[in-house]
């Protein structure tokens, strides 16, 4: 590492936040976007440790990553595939393919050799992709009898599970419905529905949950509880400069020096992953006290006001993300002030930042 800039990645938390949440119900462990930004292959690997039942990734590609990694844990790729000729990199490398159209499953059935798990999508109410629920009956029961076709499961995702359980409620009920009735034709395959904010629902948890943030020690609502985080961010001061009264810091000028100041400097910027809606608003950890940013961030660096600070010194630490001393960066707090939600602050951290596993 040539630069002091990295992300630290606490495997243990994610333990933590893994056996947590099993304690609920058996877990399919959503891992795409390189595991949300976190590293994919060290995560994953972690994870099958502890016996994880089956991988959730968004992309054809990403399962082929884990499987090339050594992965032979099931891969559910949880996207429709489109075109449909990519069903033969699916087969190749033993992924499970999502089917959210009797189409998608006729074409399966035509280049599949052998029998082929597979789970169908639900749409409760995404409006996404997937079979409407109020017409998934004769669809499933379509697609069971096609060659070479297993149906090993059948989901849905909530599109509400944070705001409004009275809504995942009634989505989770007429799932069960239609599970009822499919049983009642012969078709048991396992269902699994809940991402980590409906998890807080018994009747939305079926056989398998669902988790992706809360894996991560990410809240899904204020209220979620037992979080441990796994990422931290973290960078040193590599410049120092005193700059007058009136004088201005970064593009634009616009942020002005109201006194003398002391300015560092901090070798990470917006394509890093450092968000500009943080300019002149955000701050950052030295000696576990908060210092703002001030200006405008940069691709690659950002400054910040360390005035207070007692004889500040190049190579000092500074957090971007996490704990240092009694304080806290939390990455929904970064959220809060760019106007977004915590899934993209982590999912945003460039491929530069290495990830550092402890």
């Amino acid at each position: 590492m040539l630069r002091p800039t990295f992300c630290r990645i606490n495997l243990k938390n994610l333990e933590r936040n893994y056996e947590s949440i099993r304690k609920k119900n058996e877990v399919i462990a959503v891992v795409k976007a390189n595991a949300y930004g976190h590293g994919v292959i060290r995560v994953a690997k972690r994870l099958r440790r502890l016996n994880v039942k089956m991988f959730a990734v968004a992309l054809i590609e990403e399962g082929i990553e884990l499987r090339k990694a050594g992965i032979k844990t099931p891969i559910l790729i949880g996207g429709s595939i489109y075109p449909f000729s990519n069903f033969r990199e699916v087969l190749k490398h033993c992924l499970t393919p999502t089917i959210a159209s009797v189409e998608s499953a006729a074409a399966l059935s035509r280049r599949a050799k052998t029998r082929t798990a597979v789970h169908i999508k639900i749409d409760c109410g995404m409006n996404r992709i997937g079979l409407k629920l109020k017409n998934a009956f004769g669809k499933i029961l379509a697609i069971s009898k096609m060659k070479n076709i297993f149906i090993e499961g059948i989901y849905t995702h909530f599109p509400s599970a944070d705001l409004d359980i009275s809504q995942t409620l009634g989505q989770a009920r007429a799932l069960s419905v239609l599970r009822r009735t499919l049983a009642e034709a012969g078709i048991k395959p396992f269902f699994h529905a809940s991402n980590t904010a409906a998890i807080r629902i018994p009747e939305a948890r079926f056989d398998f949950i669902r988790p992706g943030l809360g894996l991560y020690g990410m809240k899904p609502y204020p209220e979620y509880k037992n979080v441990f985080p796994v990422l931290s961010f973290h960078t040193k001061i590599v410049f120092l400069k005193t700059v007058e009264k009136g004088e201005r810091i970064s593009y634009g000028g616009t942020f002005r020096a109201s006194r003398r100041s002391v300015i560092a400097t901090l070798p990470v910027g917006y394509a890093d992953g450092v968000r500009r809606e943080l300019s002149n608003r955000g701050a950052v950890l030295i000696r576990g006290r908060r210092f703002p940013i001030v200006g405008r961030v940069c691709m690659d660096m950002i400054m910040v006001d360390v005035t207070g600070l007692e004889k500040p010194e190049i190579g000092e630490d500074a957090v971007l993300i996490g704990r240092q001393g009694n304080e806290e960066i939390s990455v929904e707090e970064i959220a809060s002030l760019c106007g977004t939600i915590n899934y993209e602050i982590t999912c945003g951290i460039s491929s530069r930042v290495p990830r550092v596993f402890v």
